[in-house]
């Protein structure tokens, strides 16, 4: 993977990246830890993660793999407590992880429906609030409730989708939980300000990951054509605008915005 920015430009910060053995997730670590970052692994399934992990190269600090389910409270819990043991110092997570579950309202379990939410919403929330509860809250309370004016980077970037905005058939809890996950956005923008953690999202169009390997061709084809720019993404691309928003030398001045990555699909 090329680099985006300087070489080693996050070197001695700590990402945390959820969904991470694969498609965005992965090509996320991958370009944070190829800028030096040490990188949080999280997915469910630990063999996987060193799978993913062992296909990373050129990375200054090896990433840490960090098996947890992001619909779990205690998992949470133990995985922020485990990264802030190994590094001290955790700067920012992003926040991928997600399923689908996809059928038509006349169809839909409430149980498929819940479980959708819980882990795009619900793990978006419960590594947002970890990680402040358990690091950047105390911070704040040890400088006297006075903002965090020491230099550091501290970011938050989710995951949103075009969806939210366009609506999609068969996707009644994807949608929903991304349109939260934008509202989420701006409301952590506004009670972190105090941390200074910038806090965004990204809402991409169609990108070839394996969520995108269930659609029929032709479904595939219906994406591509919908974009102005006639493709669909691959996660590189989606990586490297994650790259931009962690970087504070970019957006340093940006927080509480949704950034469509949509290839046109959507003209805001």
């Amino acid at each position: 993977m090329d680099l985006i920015l300087r070489e080693n430009a996050f070197l001695g910060e700590t990402h945390i990246v959820t969904g991470a053995a694969q498609g965005i997730g992965f090509a996320v670590t991958e370009s944070l830890a190829r800028h030096g970052a040490q990188v949080a692994m999280v997915d469910l399934d630990a063999g996987r993660l060193e799978e993913a992990r062992s296909r990373i190269e050129d990375a200054a600090v090896s990433p840490l793999v960090v098996p947890a389910n992001v619909t779990s409270e205690e998992d949470v819990e133990r995985a922020v407590g485990q990264v802030l043991e190994a590094s001290d110092c955790i700067n920012g997570v992003v926040n991928v992880a997600g399923i689908t579950r996809d059928k038509r309202i006349t169809k839909k379990s409430l149980e498929d429906f819940n479980l959708v939410l819980s882990v795009h919403l619900g793990g978006t929330f419960l590594f947002t609030r970890e990680v402040a509860v358990q690091h950047w809250h105390p911070l704040f309370k040890a400088n006297g409730n006075e903002p965090l004016d020491d230099g550091v980077n501290r970011f938050i970037v989710n995951f949103s989708s075009v969806s939210a905005r366009n609506g999609n058939i068969g996707q009644v809890d994807y949608t929903a939980a991304k349109g939260a996950i934008e509202a989420v956005t701006r409301t952590t923008a506004r009670e972190f300000a105090g941390y200074r953690v910038r806090v965004n999202a990204i809402a991409p169009g169609p990108v070839n990951t394996p969520m995108l390997a269930g659609v029929p061709d032709q479904g595939i084809e219906a994406m591509r054509r919908s974009t102005l720019l006639g493709k669909v993404a691959e996660p590189e691309e989606l990586a490297a605008t994650v790259v931009g928003m962690v970087c504070p030398k970019i957006s340093g001045y940006t927080t509480g915005q949704i950034f469509a990555a949509n290839g046109g699909m959507y003209l805001a």
